[in-house]
C-alpha cells in the first residue's frame, strides 16, 4: 500500500483539488457571462470572435456557435462594448454556404463571403432562442452580415486552418457516409455524419469512439513514431511524434477530451526527454488534471472532459484486476481488451446515467471488439487521403475501399446497438 501512493503520488493531491472543485468549495466561474449595457433580452446585433468549432448534431437544423463578444447593438439603436461569451444557433443552410454539397449556395438570395470557423470575427442579427443551452443567455442567428479573419499572424493561420478544414471536408463528403465517420473521427465534425449511424454508435456503448481523444492522438503519434524511426532515427522520431500531435489538437481544435489528451503525450515526452521517471500512469494522469483545471477550470464542468479523465483513471485503477478476470479465462489480448473496457464503464456509468440517462453494458463487448477495427479504418483513411493528394484521379476508387471499410464496421455497429441498454 506504501510503494502504491509512493508511486502515486500526485493522485492525492488531484483528488482533492476534484473534491474541492466539484463540492463546490473553489469559486469557479462555469461560463463567462454576458456582460454589457444593452441587456441580452434587447440585444438585436451582435460583433464577436468564434471561440471553437461550431458544433453540429447530425439531423440538427441548426449549428451552434460559441461566440466572444466585444459590441451589441439593442432595438433603441444604442451600442455598447460586450465581453463573456454566448451561444448562438446558426440555420445550417446558412452556415454550410461553402461546404459540400452546398457549393455557391445563396442565403435568402445574397452571397455572403462566409468561412464561418474559429477565429473569425463576425457581425450578425439574433433574437433571443427557445433552444436551452448551458452557461448564459443564449440567441437564434437571423443574418449574418460580415465574416473575416484579423490581418495579423494568428488571424492568418486560423484562416489556413479554416480552409484546409473545408476542403478536407469536401474530399470526406465525396466518399460519402464512409467519408461523413472519417471527418467526424479527424476533425470532429459530425455535419456529414449518418444521423443512423450516429445514434447506433450511441446505443451501442460507442460514444467515446466519435469523441476526439487520446485514441486519436495515440493512433497519430504511433503513426508518425513508426515513421520517424525508419528515416531519422529513434531520438527524431520523438520530436516527430510531438509536432504529429500538437498538428492534429490545432487541427481538429481544442476539446476538454482532446486537450487532456495533449497533456498526457507531453508529460510523457517531457519525462522521457529529461530522463524524468513517472513512476505510473495514473500520475501521469493526475499531474494532467492538475495543470488542465489550473489553466481552463470551466473545462471541469464539460461532460467530455468528466467522461475522458473518468474512463482513463478507470483503466488504469481497474484494469489489472479486471483483466486478471477477463484473461482467465480468454485469450490474453482479448481479455486485456475486455478488461480495460470494463474500467472505463464502472467509472463512467454514473455519468452516462446522469446526462444522457442510458447505460448500455454491450458497451464493454463494443468497444473491445470495435476500437481495433476503427483503427485500421483510420490508417486506411490516412492512406486513402494521402493517395487522393498525391494522385486525384484515384479518389474515387479510395472511396470506394473506404466505404467497403465502413460498411463493415457499421453492420456490427447496429448489431451492438440491437443489444438491451438500460434508459432512464
Amino acid at each position: 500500500m506504501v510503494d502504491s501512493l509512493r508511486n502515486n503520488f500526485l493522485l492525492l493531491p488531484a483528488l482533492l483539488l476534484a473534491g474541492f472543485l466539484y463540492g463546490g468549495f473553489l469559486d469557479v466561474q462555469k461560463a463567462s457571462s454576458y456582460e454589457s449595457l444593452v441587456p441580452a433580452e434587447d440585444a438585436l446585433f451582435f460583433e464577436g470572435t468564434v471561440a471553437g468549432n461550431p458544433s453540429f448534431s447530425p439531423g440538427s437544423k441548426f449549428f451552434k456557435i460559441k461566440l466572444r463578444l466585444q459590441r451589441t447593438e439593442g432595438k433603441n439603436g444604442l451600442v455598447a462594448a460586450a465581453k463573456g461569451e454566448a451561444d448562438f444557433f446558426v440555420p445550417a443552410a446558412l452556415c454550410q454556404i461553402y461546404q459540400p454539397g452546398k457549393l455557391y449556395t445563396a442565403w435568402r438570395g445574397k452571397k455572403v463571403d462566409l468561412l464561418l470557423d474559429q477565429g473569425a470575427c463576425i457581425f450578425l442579427e439574433a433574437k433571443p432562442a427557445k433552444f436551452s443551452s448551458k452557461g448564459g443567455p443564449t440567441f437564434e442567428c437571423k443574418e449574418i452580415s460580415a465574416c473575416s479573419f484579423d490581418k495579423t499572424l494568428l488571424g492568418r493561420l486560423q484562416k489556413i486552418r479554416a480552409l484546409c478544414r473545408l476542403h478536407f471536408a469536401r474530399l470526406m463528403f465525396a466518399w460519402g457516409d464512409a467519408g461523413g465517420l472519417l471527418l467526424a473521427l479527424l476533425s470532429g465534425s459530425r455535419a456529414f455524419l449518418n444521423p443512423k449511424a450516429a445514434d447506433a454508435f450511441r446505443l451501442a456503448g460507442l460514444s467515446h469512439v466519435l469523441a476526439l481523444s487520446g485514441m486519436h492522438l495515440s493512433l497519430i503519434g504511433g503513426l508518425a513514431l513508426a515513421l520517424g524511426k525508419k528515416s531519422f532515427g529513434k531520438r527524431a522520431a520523438r520530436f516527430l511524434e510531438l509536432f504529429a500531435i500538437i498538428f492534429f489538437v490545432w487541427f481538429a481544435g481544442k476539446s476538454p477530451s482532446l486537450f487532456r489528451a495533449l497533456l498526457c503525450s507531453t508529460i510523457a515526452f517531457a519525462s522521457s526527454l529529461f530522463k524524468v521517471k513517472a513512476k505510473s500512469s495514473l500520475n501521469v494522469l493526475a499531474l494532467a488534471f492538475i495543470i488542465h483545471v489550473s489553466l481552463f477550470p470551466k473545462d471541469a464542468f464539460e461532460i467530455s472532459f468528466q467522461l475522458s479523465y473518468g474512463a482513463l483513471f478507470g483503466i488504469l485503477l481497474f484494469n489489472g484486476i479486471s483483466g486478471k478476470f477477463f484473461t482467465a479465462f480468454l485469450p490474453s489480448s482479448a481479455g486485456l481488451a475486455l478488461g480495460s473496457s470494463a474500467g472505463a464503464q464502472a467509472l463512467t456509468l454514473p455519468l452516462s446515467l446522469k446526462y444522457f440517462g442510458l447505460f448500455a453494458p454491450g458497451g464493454i463487448l463494443s468497444s473491445a471488439a470495435l476500437c481495433p477495427a476503427m483503427t485500421l479504418f483510420v490508417y486506411a483513411g490516412f492512406a486513402f487521403v494521402a493517395v487522393s493528394l498525391v494522385f486525384p484521379f484515384m479518389a474515387p476508387l479510395c472511396g470506394t475501399l473506404l466505404a467497403f471499410f465502413y460498411n463493415l464496421i457499421s453492420r456490427a455497429v447496429f448489431f451492438f446497438a440491437g443489444l438491451p441498454c438500460v434508459k432512464l
